[in-house]
């Protein structure tokens, strides 16, 4: 079991670093341009859709004010409910990727990210029954 569990991680890894080129990379925290406080609530991300220019680097601070653990992923749509399906199979697994964040019950996370493509970026909360709820846009224009 646990031989397919790192099968299957190896290859989410590999299919979603192929999808950052879409969505922008890991940011460096030298090179934040602008902080966005985003409050995940009882199911929704407020607020849900953000404004930036590509080549920014946004460092978002994530609050939770819910009772339950929330996720922040930044991705396509597609990558995203692949990510919730898994999720739904393997609701402990632990997280490795750079576009996302985990927070705690009350806690404060961050995570920074640099915008390197004008379009529309989805992020969500992929964890099992929040993703249809929590679900936010970015939308990156050009400088």
């Amino acid at each position: 079991m646990k031989n397919i569990i790192v099968i299957l991680a190896i290859t989410v890894y590999f299919t979603l670093s192929q999808a950052f080129a879409e969505v922008g990379k890991l940011g460096e925290p030298n090179n934040v341009s602008r902080v966005i406080a985003v409050e995940m609530t009882f199911n929704r991300f407020n607020p849900s859709e953000i404004n930036v220019k590509r080549g920014e680097t946004i460092k978002f601070i994530l609050k939770n004010i819910s009772k339950k653990k929330h996720e922040f992923m930044i991705d396509t749509m597609d990558n995203l409910k692949k990510h919730a399906e898994m999720m739904r199979k393997y609701p402990d697994m632990e997280h490795t990727e750079s576009n996302m964040v985990t927070v705690a019950s009350g806690k404060t996370g961050e995570l920074i990210w640099q915008f390197t493509e004008v379009g529309t970026i989805d992020f969500a909360c992929p964890m099992h029954g929040h993703s249809k709820g929590m679900r936010g846009k970015i939308i990156v224009t050009d400088n």
